[in-house]
């Protein structure tokens, strides 16, 4: 499409700040996407002027996404330490790494269990259309299959503390609420961690503060690697459902980068195929633990998916 030249700077101005979206704009005068930013940029320079652009990152959606603590401060000098990230847990049976993430709760008695984001996956309520008429469960039926696997979980864990940190699908459930109906703020149920009353809701987790877990910081081939360097301590991210530990040593010693993998089951079960037009991506179904003694932290280990219902760890290929 090429750029009207007949929308008024008044227009335009008026237009922009009601809507707060290039996109927006661009479909409400009928012009290209590049014309509005062009225009846009050309009059906030002669007016002297700023258009507001409205953030559309999930956590930070209209509405406040308020997850509760910013950081979480955890404090371990012997044990170890589970984390799972992006479990997308989906009506039906467990995968294999669901499954192993409890038994492994039982087995190690960790002194923690961080859920490293995306727990809840909000299939119906993404930003990506359904592609045809593919089955999409719904939020209720979402919500009570993981309820029903953290449930298992809790019991698994005993007297572990428990600790869930937000990541962006998990932002679909109150961004959605906030976006269509946003009257609701602060009415009981509206926030996912409303749901979850068992496990305490963070952004971040800071282990003996020399170790980071986060949902997600850099991206990339090479983003463990750049978030130890970036952080300057040890890094647990999930997000972008790699699986690996990169140790980083400098005058100061060594730091790790790891990667929690995710617990879905195969990249073309009927969760991700369409989406990924039955690609192959470098997914690694895993989770992560970190284990502490006098306060330092050893080697970070995986738990990896070695075939349907069994997993391997420290050698060894165990059923689930």
């Amino acid at each position: 499409m090429a750029a009207r030249r007949d929308i008024s700077d008044e227009d335009f101005i008026a237009v922009y700040r009601k809507l707060k979206s290039a996109f927006g704009v661009a479909r409400h005068f009928g012009i290209s996407h590049p014309a509005v930013w062009q225009k846009r940029c050309r009059i906030e320079r002669d007016h002297g002027i700023v258009l507001p652009q409205a953030d559309r990152r999930k956590k930070y959606a209209r509405g406040e996404v308020n997850h509760g603590n910013t950081v979480f401060k955890l404090t371990v000098e012997n044990g170890c330490v589970l984390i799972g990230s992006d479990v997308h847990v989906w009506p039906g049976k467990l995968t294999t790494t669901q499954r192993a993430f409890i038994h492994f709760a039982k087995r190690l008695k960790p002194v923690a269990v961080i859920l490293n984001g995306d727990v809840f996956d909000g299939a119906s309520i993404s930003r990506h259309p359904p592609i045809g008429w593919e089955h999409r469960p719904t939020v209720k039926q979402e919500l009570d299959a993981v309820q029903d696997f953290l449930g298992a979980l809790v019991i698994a864990a005993g007297s572990a503390v428990r600790i869930w940190t937000c990541g962006n699908h998990d932002s679909r459930f109150s961004t959605r609420i906030a976006q269509a109906v946003p009257e609701l703020a602060g009415v009981k149920g509206v926030q996912l961690k409303d749901h979850f009353e068992q496990w305490t809701p963070t952004w971040r987790v800071d282990i003996n503060d020399d170790i980071v877990v986060k949902h997600r910081m850099s991206g990339g081939t090479h983003a463990d690697w750049n978030n130890v360097i970036k952080a300057g301590k040890t890094t647990v991210t999930g997000h972008d459902h790699q699986a690996n530990v990169t140790p980083y040593r400098d005058y100061r010693g060594t730091r790790w980068g790891v990667r929690c993998g995710y617990m879905g089951e195969s990249p073309l079960d009927q969760q991700f195929v369409n989406y990924l037009e039955a690609g192959e991506p470098s997914w690694i179904p895993a989770f992560a633990i970190l284990t502490f003694v006098d306060g330092c932290l050893l080697w970070p280990e995986l738990c990896v998916k070695h075939d349907d219902d069994i997993v391997s760890f420290r050698g060894e290929t165990i059923p689930v």
